[in-house]
Formats: C-alpha cells, sequence, structure tokens
C-alpha cells in the first residue's frame, strides 16, 4: 500500500515575514503579560551574566587582594557571598515568574486559536469540509496548534532570551577586554560556515523525517480503520509488509537527523574549547606581560565562551522547531482565511413560521465548472411528500442539500412559502427543516441529550412523548439507564434500527414543518424496516417531505416521485402512475425495486 505526499506535512521556511506578523498580532491582546515576561527576561539574562563576572571578582579578591565595595579580604568575600545570593533569589522569582507568563501566554494563544478555528470550521461551507476531509481540517485543529503551542509556550521564548543572552556576553567581553574579545570571536567564521553547511542538510533531513512520520501515521489510521477489510481478504501479511516500508523509511530518515544532530552539538563544542584554549593563550600571555588584566577576568572571560556557545547550540536545535511553526501557522491562517461560502445575505429576514409549500424554479447548480442540475422546475404542495428516486449522481442529494442551504443555486430559485430561501437567514431556515441522514449521527453523551439536541429547552415529558411517537421508548427503557444510559462513539452500541429511531425521536421533538430524509431506510432489516416505517409515519404527518429512496416501501409511502436523470426531472407522479407508463421510473423499479418485492416475498 503506498500511501501519497501530503502537501500539509511538508516543512516550510524557517521565517515567514507575513506568517510571523500575524502570530505576533495573537500576542496583542495579552501585552501587559507579553512586557512583563519580556522584562523578567532581561533580568534573568542580567542574572545569568552576573554570576561569571562575581566568580571572577571573588578570585581576584583572594588571589590578587582586588577591593571590592570598599572592602578587602573576607569582608569583601562576604559581600560578594551576600549579593550572589540575592542575585540568585531574585533569577529565581525571576526565571519562575517567567516560565509561568510564558506558559500562559502560550496556553491562551492555543485557546484561542482553536476557538476561532471551530468557530469559523461551524461557518465554513460545506463543500470546503468535502474537500479537505475531517482528517486534514482535525490535524490542523489538533497537531499544528500544538505546534504553535510549543513555539509560544517554549521554543520562541528560549530563542528571544538566548539573543538576549548572547548579546549581553558580547558587550560584556568587549568592555572587560577588547583584545581578547576579537580573538574569542575570531573563530565564529568557522562556526557559521558549518552551520550553513548544516543547516543545508538539516533542511532536507528533517523534511524527510517529518514526511515519513506522516506516512506512517497515515498507513496506520488505513489499515486500522480497514482492518476487517484486510482479514477478510487475508492480505494480513500484505499489510504488514507495506506498513513495514514506511516504518523503515521513517526509521532511516530519522537515524540520517541523528547523525546530524550528533555532528553539530560536538563540533560546536570542539569549536569552543578551541576558543577557549586560544583566549587562555591570549590571556595568559597579557597577564604573564605585566598587563591590567587580571586571573579573575581570564576565569570571567572562559565562563562567558562556555555561555556563548551553549545559546549557539540551542539556536540550532530550535531552528527545526521555528520551521515547522511557521509551515504549522500557514496551514492554520489558509483555514481561517477561507470564506464563508454560505453567508445571510446584508438584511436577510427571518422566516416566519411555515406551511411548508416549497418551489424549485429553473435551478441550476453545480460542483466547481461540473453542472449537476441543469434547469429543474418542481412545485411541492404543503404536506406533500416527494420520494427522489435515480441512479447514483443524478442530482437528488443535491436537491435536498441546495433546500437547506449546504449550497446555493449557481442560478434560479428555491422558495420556501414564497420566500426565496437566500433572503432569510439561514438559522431561521434550518430550525423549520428537519433533517434524517442515512448514517445516522449521534453525539457523546446520553440518550436523552442526543434527543433534546432537536429542542434543547423541551421538556422531559414531551422528550418521552417524541420517543413514544416513533417507537424508540421501549427500547430505551431496557437500557440499562433508560433515558440517562450514555452513547457511545456514534452510538455503536445500538442497532442501525435503533439509532435511526432516535433521529426520528430528535427530528420529531424539533417540529419541523418540512423534513429530508436521506436514504433513511437504506440500511436496515425487512422487519426492522416495518417498525421504522410506522415512525416514519407519524413523522411525516402534516408535514412536507423530501425522501432520497432506494426502497420500494419509502416510494409507496411517498404522496409524488420525482424521477431524476443526468440532472433533470423526466417523470413525476405517483408509485402507480409511473408504473403503468412503463418509462423511466418503471425501468428503475424492474431494476432495483423488484429485488425488495423478492425479498418481501421470502
Amino acid at each position: 500500500m503506498q500511501v501519497g505526499h501530503n502537501p500539509d506535512d511538508l516543512l516550510g521556511k524557517a521565517y515567514d515575514a507575513r506568517v510571523a506578523s500575524r502570530l505576533v498580532g495573537q500576542i496583542r491582546p495579552y501585552s501587559g503579560k507579553t512586557m512583563a515576561t519580556a522584562a523578567l527576561m532581561v533580568l534573568t539574562a542580567l542574572a545569568d551574566l552576573s554570576m561569571p563576572f562575581l566568580f571572577g571578582v571573588a578570585i581576584d579578591v583572594v588571589g590578587e587582594g582586588r577591593v571590592f565595595l570598599g572592602q578587602s579580604g573576607m569582608s569583601a568575600i562576604n559581600w560578594l557571598l551576600i549579593i550572589f545570593l540575592a542575585i540568585s533569589f531574585a533569577r529565581f522569582i525571576a526565571y519562575s515568574r517567567q516560565l509561568y507568563y510564558t506558559s500562559w501566554l502560550g496556553q491562551r494563544i492555543v485557546f484561542d486559536m482553536r476557538d476561532n478555528m471551530f468557530r469559523h470550521i461551524q461557518k465554513v461551507g460545506i463543500r470546503y469540509i468535502d474537500q479537505r476531509g475531517v482528517g486534514r481540517i482535525m490535524s490542523r485543529l489538533q497537531n499544528d496548534v500544538s505546534v504553535i503551542d510549543m513555539l509560544f509556550s517554549e521554543g520562541l521564548i528560549r530563542v528571544v532570551s538566548d539573543l538576549v543572552l548572547l548579546l549581553g556576553i558580547v558587550v560584556l567581553m568587549l568592555i572587560i577586554n577588547a583584545q581578547l574579545a576579537l580573538v574569542a570571536f575570531a573563530i565564529l567564521p568557522v562556526m557559521i560556515v558549518m552551520m550553513k553547511l548544516w543547516r543545508k542538510y538539516a533542511i532536507d533531513t528533517y523534511r524527510e523525517a517529518q514526511m515519513t512520520i506522516s506516512r506512517v501515521n497515515a498507513n496506520l489510521a488505513e489499515s486500522i480503520s480497514g482492518v476487517r477489510v484486510t482479514q477478510s481478504f487475508a492480505h494480513e501479511p500484505r499489510s504488514i509488509a507495506a506498513f513495514h516500508d514506511v516504518n523503515d523509511d521513517n526509521l532511516d530518515a530519522n537515524v540520517r537527523a541523528a547523525k546530524l544532530s550528533a555532528f553539530l552539538f560536538p563540533a560546536v563544542m570542539f569549536i569552543e574549547a578551541i576558543a577557549t584554549a586560544a583566549v587562555l593563550f591570549v590571556g595568559g600571555r597579557i597577564i604573564l606581560g605585566g598587563d591590567a588584566f587580571t586571573t579573575g577576568e581570564l576565569f570571567i572571560f572562559v565562563a562567558y565562551i562556555h555561555r556563548f556557545y551553549e545559546p549557539i547550540r540551542d539556536l540550532a536545535q530550535r531552528y527545526n522547531m521555528l520551521q515547522r511553526a511557521m509551515a504549522a501557522g500557514e496551514r492554520i491562517y489558509e483555514l481561517l482565511d477561507v470564506d464563508e461560502e454560505i453567508q445571510d445575505k446584508p438584511g436577510a429576514v427571518t422566516l416566519p413560521r411555515i406551511e411548508g409549500r416549497v418551489e424549485f424554479e429553473d435551478v441550476r447548480f453545480g460542483y466547481s465548472d461540473v453542472e449537476v442540475l441543469h434547469g429543474v422546475t418542481l412545485d411541492v404542495r404543503a404536506g406533500e411528500s416527494i420520494a427522489f428516486v435515480g441512479e447514483t449522481g443524478a442530482g437528488k442529494s443535491s436537491m435536498i442539500n441546495l433546500l437547506v442551504r449546504f449550497y446555493d443555486v449557481t442560478s434560479g430559485a428555491i422558495r420556501i412559502d414564497g420566500h426565496n430561501v437566500r433572503d432569510v437567514t439561514q438559522e431561521s431556515l434550518r430550525s423549520q427543516v428537519g433533517v434524517v441522514l442515512q448514517d445516522t449521527f449521534l453525539f457523546a453523551g446520553t440518550i436523552a441529550e442526543n434527543i433534546l439536541y432537536g429542542r434543547p429547552d423541551a421538556t422531559e415529558e414531551d422528550m418521552i412523548n417524541a420517543a413514544k411517537a416513533v417507537g424508540a421508548h421501549e427500547f430505551i427503557l431496557h437500557l440499562p439507564n433508560g433515558y440517562q444510559s450514555d452513547v457511545d462513539e456514534r452510538g455503536q452500541t445500538l442497532s442501525i434500527g435503533q439509532r435511526q429511531l432516535l433521529s426520528f425521536a430528535r427530528a420529531l421533538l424539533a417540529d419541523p414543518r418540512v423534513i429530508v430524509l436521506d436514504e433513511a431506510t437504506s440500511s436496515v432489516d425487512t422487519e426492522t424496516e416495518l417498525l421504522i416505517q410506522t415512525a416514519l409515519r407519524r413523522l411525516l404527518q402534516g408535514r412536507t417531505a423530501f425522501m432520497i429512496a432506494h426502497r420500494l416501501s419509502t416510494v409507496k409511502e411517498a404522496s409524488k416521485v420525482v424521477v431524476l436523470e443526468h440532472g433533470q426531472i423526466v417523470e413525476t407522479g405517483s408509485h402507480d402512475e409511473l408504473l403503468a407508463k412503463r418509462g423511466a421510473y418503471y425501468d428503475l423499479y424492474t431494476m432495483q425495486f423488484r429485488e425488495d418485492t423478492i425479498e418481501a416475498a421470502d
């Protein structure tokens, strides 16, 4: 099994000005905490820089009798100890608050991002979700936002802190002894060349490691989801071999990345050792030459050299994190920038309580550049039930998607009680149109919560009456906790028929004037279908209904059958009328629906 490349898994640039600007914008609402964090970061860096300096002074006080704060000998040492302890305590306070604030900022930014993304996803068109897929959208909500969390709560702060520390070290070394500072910095060109060469290989290597782990995850998700198919065809060896291949690719990529890391850090330490040796050599000659340079100052230089290369190593290690954060930010903002395809027009009115007359007037619609419906006109009286039949791709689902405004018509109009659905608010439209899908979706929670989803303010009595009306009450009472029984993920512990009855109860409780049934009985056995048909009659009573039908029993319940072919209506009439015509419906009936009659007879 070959898993293709996913552009969402590619790493981006280490710095993207557009993405960086928007990420910084996430901090603006918390400018107070941000400024406090920056101040604490500077205080921590100053404390870190003062430690070697105090040790250097102490060496000179002991070895050369240096005076400190007008004191010498043990008095000077005592003062140095007091200052050292005071600075250490201040660093403890500053660093602990810095860590808290950075974590707080990271969590707030993650909260805001996830909240904004979820709000946006609730409003973007169904088309975007269909095209992108739930998995890739979930990856942005989970994985990409987690990368941004790491950037703000750990990576970015460490990078800024390292840069502040580097700047402070450079300034202090130049102030203490410019000559010796230049000796220490002389090795930097070698470091820069080495880092450029390392980065050249690191970009491709880390990108490959990221891509291969993505392929491993994709293979795992697909293989686990399809394990029944794999076992039914006895393809376990092939599945195992395919996973072994992608897992092996990931192993090779990570080994190459480990080799690069294994080279970089020892190399930086080696360069640091060379710089230290050069400073000791030149500094020792300066001291022996009698110049105004002390052993303590030489110690300070050696300590600063170590501190100088430590953030350089850290920055190299953060490079991959910055690169991933830029790519994650780009993917997050790409989603947030998607326009809401279906929006209430300015001045949209609230749809009043409707009777249920629906008109399709010369409706045209397509996905991308492919037109699916070609000038469809249909007039449905209030209370009529319409069964859409036709081959796959005839336009049945498109008709109901347009009615509920999951999509908008390309041209023409759909009216309910004379109101163009594009002129009313989506909320007022959808609150009066109930939808029951073939793949019934139940939310995590209790049976009661799922039924009440249709009308959260309904009373318990209303809920029970709705369940009784569709025949769900009896099986609910047999559950361990009745209406308070937990529903597992997507209702997997319930039968298809039970899930369907719950969806009918949910729709009935909402009391819509128009009901849409998308192949609502296509996946149940004959016995369960009889129960569902009884519930269906109760649900449809007094309501306008549109049904995508694959079963003869559903078609017979309809007051009118509409036959679609290639996006056009070719026949309308009752089941018996269309059979008598021996036209398109008759052909569909003889090919598909007759099988239902044979099953019923058996």
